[in-house]
């Protein structure tokens, strides 16, 4: 059985103040191309199909057209929610898509209420498919957990996913390609740079030694950095579609194929994603992005400029050579902060001000300047 393993698309996410609906499309035809070219069996997306849970219109069209293209390939498709989805509209989405062989989980549920799906491929071959959407901590830990020992509310979040995927994995069968997807943080797991710690947190995390040993394959979401896992099979974070922010500037792309026979563990490759722009991070003075300014008119650039002191109009300088230049940035010489002069108690006013001149100048004042201002205090303190 031939698979593919995808994840963390988050279709719809403006960024820097730009949508990307043309890399976006550009990457899933290269998929979708892919899935077709190669005859895959079985796709697998792991969650973040959007970026939120009310995406734009744009968005909801390059997804569907994806679906429809893919099932009409013969391939079957399984997606679960992620954290950024709304589960309750996949769902709903599932009840159309359906008709394109493209199942959709958006809530989590045991087995017996449809958690642990069986499908057949096309050449008659059977999967199952253990699928744990994302499970908010609130889902499974209450707030009393948490007024507790918050220690102990983080040991039982992991002994619930445990037992989530016990129950899922109890229908797994001997003459099937035995399969689990989940949307989570596995703990161990590397960051993507670009990853926001409000939606996920080394401490919520599910143990490697909750991952069943009976899978041929472990697919997993979340994190957008592509790696493998510690576990007792094949157990791959597929990333996400696109370079997220600059903090992924070099990262490749990736997306999984898998190939899978019943009762043995997966055979993996990764194939890097075409379409999408690189985001380059770019260190260079003035002079030197004047010469070299057509090198870098592909891809999105954050450009940091090394200056002796301060320009007003550096962005409009680097824009004008650099259209594509999202993020610039002056770096000034560090200058030594002067040492803090402490004035005793009861210091005449000039002394202060000798002291912000020193501060603010890095200088001290000239003495012709602190009799000016003793001049003009005396001036001001002798007016009604």
């Amino acid at each position: 059985m031939k698979i593919v393993h995808t994840s963390d698309w988050h279709i719809g996410r403006r960024w820097k103040g730009i949508q990307r609906f043309d890399e976006l499309e550009a990457v899933l035809e290269h998929l979708a191309g892919f899935i077709e070219e190669q005859a895959i069996d079985l796709v697998l997306h792991t969650g973040d199909v959007f970026e939120s849970r009310n995406p734009p219109a744009e968005a909801e069209q390059l997804v569907n057209r994806f679906m429809v293209r893919v099932g009409r390939t013969g391939a079957r498709m399984l997606v679960i929610a992620g954290n950024h989805d709304d589960a309750l509209r996949l769902d709903a989405r599932s009840l159309l898509t359906e008709f394109v062989n493209v199942q959709i989980l958006g809530r989590p549920r045991s087995a017996s209420r449809g958690g642990t799906r069986v499908i057949e491929t096309r050449c008659g071959e059977k999967a199952v498919v253990a699928a744990l959407p994302f499970s908010s901590p609130g889902a499974w830990v209450s707030a009393l957990d948490l007024a507790g020992e918050e220690a102990s509310a983080r040991i039982k979040y992991a002994r619930m996913f445990e037992r989530a995927v016990q129950d899922l994995c109890g229908g797994f069968q001997d003459d099937a390609v035995n399969l689990l997807m989940a949307h989570t943080h596995i703990e161990g797991a590397l960051f993507g740079e670009s990853e926001r710690r409000v939606h996920i947190s080394e401490d919520w995390a599910a143990s490697p030694e909750a991952l069943p040993s009976a899978a041929s394959y472990i697919a997993l979401g979340h994190i957008h950095r592509p790696q493998k896992v510690d576990a007792p099979v094949p157990a791959y974070y597929a990333g996400s579609l696109l370079q997220m922010d600059f903090g992924e500037a070099g990262e490749e792309k990736s997306f999984v194929v898998v190939t899978a026979s019943p009762g043995q563990p997966a055979t993996v490759e990764h194939v890097p994603y075409e379409g999408g722009l690189p985001l380059v991070d770019l260190r260079a003075s003035l002079a030197e992005l004047e010469e070299a300014a057509d090198r870098y008119h592909t891809g999105w650039l954050r450009v940091t400029v090394p200056l002796t002191e301060k320009d007003p109009d550096l962005n409009r300088k680097v824009r004008e050579l650099l259209p594509n230049a999202l993020v610039v940035r002056a770096e000034l010489p560090e200058v030594e902060e002067p040492p803090d002069v402490w004035l005793e108690t009861g210091a005449p006013p000039v002394g202060h001000y000798a002291n912000y001149h020193l501060r603010a100048h890095q200088h001290a004042a000239a003495v012709a300047v602190l009799d000016t201002f003793q001049d003009l205090y005396d001036q001001a303190s002798g007016e009604d």
